[in-house]
């Protein structure tokens, strides 16, 4: 999706020192660097399972929401919506000593179908590399990782007031002042249950497969959940008339009138918790010593349990697993 607007500004504060502000006074160039920056930090945003999703509070409108309105009407610009918001992050950075040295990176994508705002937090990270002089010098970059934050903004959406939600948070990790900042910065609310609608979801899913023959039921879950990844890897939800005409082999009218018929909410669209889809195709448990995870499949035909007794019965282990156990039997 094309970039139509991208700057960087960046804010540094500590519990023992004035916060300072950088702002950039123009956008970024709208190339091949800005682009594969926007879609490292993308793939890096969308692979969080902790992304949570739901909407502004419409009570109160943030800084954010109050600053996008701005930006939407033409009454600011790009550059002018994220230095008021920055200033603001800044106010709230000195007034509660937060710790916190990053870039804020700020792009906006528009198509004929999409427009998306996105906000990422990004520290720097540190690493040497010798230089052209070949002298030894320290070289930065962009952390992707685990202590990446930010906002996704559905703007399309949002416009529309559709009764869904529309924008998706990473919340910062280890910094409870920073945390409480960025919520208020931001003004989420109406939060998702991701977790019990996408168990509803399966619920229904399941109840589907029982009406079919036996042998179809393990690629029908399998499609199922494949489909449900993608959508979450684009954070984009489950629509369950979409979802119907994606799976083969299948009466595509029959599952959409099961589905919503099993189904609490009246909404047609579920947003997916990755956790809750991985263990209805996967059982896995760990304690210190000992870690056991299998296919859902293998349930009641390699893998027995005993509820009563709490035993987990397994015929045919895996080669290496029992060779392993050959070899130790044979030591002793």
């Amino acid at each position: 999706m094309p970039i139509s607007h991208a700057i960087a500004h960046h804010l540094a504060s500590s519990t023992d020192a004035e916060a300072r502000l950088s702002l950039r006074p123009d956008e970024l160039a709208i190339d091949e660097a800005s682009a594969s920056l926007l879609a490292t930090l993308k793939n890096s945003f969308l692979s969080r399972i902790s992304r949570e999703h739901g909407s502004f509070d419409s009570e109160e409108p943030s800084p954010l929401a109050r600053e996008l309105e701005s930006f939407l009407a033409e009454e600011a610009s790009f550059s002018k919506m994220t230095e008021a918001l920055m200033e603001w992050l800044k106010e709230q950075a000195a007034e509660k000593r937060i710790e916190l040295d990053a870039d804020f990176l700020f792009f906006v994508e528009k198509s004929f179908d999409n427009h998306l705002f996105y906000l990422f937090v990004a520290r720097r990270s540190e690493s040497l590399r010798v230089s052209d002089e070949l002298e030894i010098t320290p070289s930065y970059a962009v952390d992707t990782g685990s202590s990446l934050f930010g906002i996704k903004v559905d703007l399309a959406e949002w416009k529309q007031r559709k009764d869904y939600a529309y924008l998706s948070l990473l919340p910062p990790r280890g910094n409870a002042a920073l945390t409480e900042s960025f919520y208020a910065f931001t003004g989420f609310s109406n939060g998702l249950d991701k977790s019990e609608a996408t168990l509803s979801f399966l619920e229904g899913v399941e109840t589907f497969a029982r009406q079919m023959p036996e042998e179809q039921q393990h690629e029908y879950r399998n499609q199922v959940v494949n489909y449900c990844m993608e959508q979450d890897e684009q954070d984009a939800p489950v629509d369950i008339a979409e979802l119907s005409r994606a799976l083969d082999g299948i009466d595509a009218d029959a599952f959409t009138r099961h589905m919503m018929e099993n189904r609490p909410e009246t909404n047609n669209e579920v947003m997916m918790d990755r956790r809750s889809l991985q263990r209805y195709v996967k059982f896995s448990g760990r304690e210190r010593d000992l870690a056991i995870s299998f296919s859902s499949q293998q349930l009641n035909s390699r893998v027995q349990y005993d509820a009563a007794n709490d035993i987990l019965t397994i015929k045919g282990l895996p080669r290496a697993l029992r060779q392993q156990l050959l070899s130790h039997l044979q030591k002793g």
